[in-house]
This record gives C-alpha cells, sequence and structure tokens, in this order.
C-alpha cells in the first residue's frame, strides 16, 4: 500500500491566454508538509482552487489516497477526506467561537439542522465542538464572540473548523494572511 495521499499529475488551467498551472505534478505522501511559494498572480490559489474541486482544470489528473478526484464535485472530494482554509475568513462573526465549531460538527456528523432544538444545546454536539477547540488551544476562548477576537485567533478557529472532519489532506490557503 502507498503512502501517498495526494498525487496530482500534469494539471492545466488556463484563462484564456493566461495559463494559472501549466503541468503541475506532485505527489504528497502522508505527514509531509508542502508549500507553494511565489509572487502574487503566480497561480498557488488556482492549484489550491482545482486540488479542492472548486475550479475545474482544462486537463490533468487528481487522485487522493489512490482514489481519482478528477471531475468530482468540491462535496464528493471532502466525503473522500480533503479539508481547506480560505484567504478570506469565513467563520461566523456573529457566533460565539463554540456555536462556530457546534456548526462544523454538527456538519462532520451529518446530523440535519433543526428548528426546534438548537444545535447550541446539544449535549453530543457542544463535546464535539470543544474536543475541536482544545485541539488548537481555544476552549478557554469557547464563549468570546468570534467578532471580538484577534485576527490570528480567527484564523486558528479557522484552522480548526478545517480539521473537524479529520482530513486526509488539509489544504491551507495562505494561512497566516493579515498577520
Amino acid at each position: 500500500m502507498s503512502d501517498t495521499v495526494l498525487q496530482v499529475d500534469t494539471l492545466c488551467k488556463s484563462y484564456g491566454a493566461l495559463q494559472a498551472t501549466r503541468d503541475v505534478s506532485l505527489d504528497v505522501k502522508a505527514g509531509e508538509i508542502h508549500a507553494l511559494i511565489g509572487p502574487n498572480g503566480a497561480g498557488k490559489t488556482t492549484l489550491i482552487r482545482q486540488i479542492y474541486g472548486s475550479e475545474a482544470s482544462d486537463s490533468g489528473n487528481i487522485s487522493l489516497c489512490g482514489v481519482s478526484m478528477t471531475g468530482l464535485r468540491v462535496p464528493q472530494r471532502i466525503k473522500l477526506g480533503i479539508g481547506r482554509s480560505f484567504q478570506i475568513s469565513n467563520v461566523l462573526m456573529g457566533f460565539s467561537v463554540l456555536e462556530n465549531a457546534v456548526i462544523a460538527e454538527q456538519a462532520r456528523i451529518g446530523e440535519a439542522f433543526r428548528f426546534f432544538r438548537p444545535a447550541f444545546r446539544d449535549p453530543k454536539l457542544i463535546e464535539g465542538g470543544m474536543k475541536m477547540l482544545s485541539r488548537v488551544g481555544m476552549e478557554q476562548r469557547a464563549d468570546v464572540l468570534v467578532a471580538d477576537l484577534a485576527h490570528g485567533e480567527r484564523r486558528l478557529l479557522e484552522l480548526a473548523l478545517a480539521m473537524s472532519s479529520a482530513p486526509a489532506l488539509l489544504l491551507l490557503d495562505e494561512p497566516m494572511a493579515g498577520a
């Protein structure tokens, strides 16, 4: 059995005459950390979007843990084990840190939204949310409104949410942006 988590083979994406990615190939093995480095407009975010599935590739193949993801949509890729954080903050500013984590936990276990019994009062979801926060050292900030967090704390919360599904591959797009 291979320990390759991600295999990208000759991935290409063009916007008219502009080639954002051209023949990108890479293998990521379990436990490895890779960084994409380059100037603005070099295609780093485009490549992340292609791997995640939010941007269709013109050609090439992508496999996660030996399963082809080429042509699959984002929800299918998430089910296969891919997670992502974004350049722009995607946390719910009007909710507490724990409420954000509880919503992520509710999605992680596949539980439907409930009108008559709020997820924020479900002990099982709260426990899962607190475990998520403890992985990044934010359990002491659980009751703080996200809007009142420092920028770095918001990014840490995003990391906790991205890791909530225990993905085989976690893509972080400019995790230090705005720091």
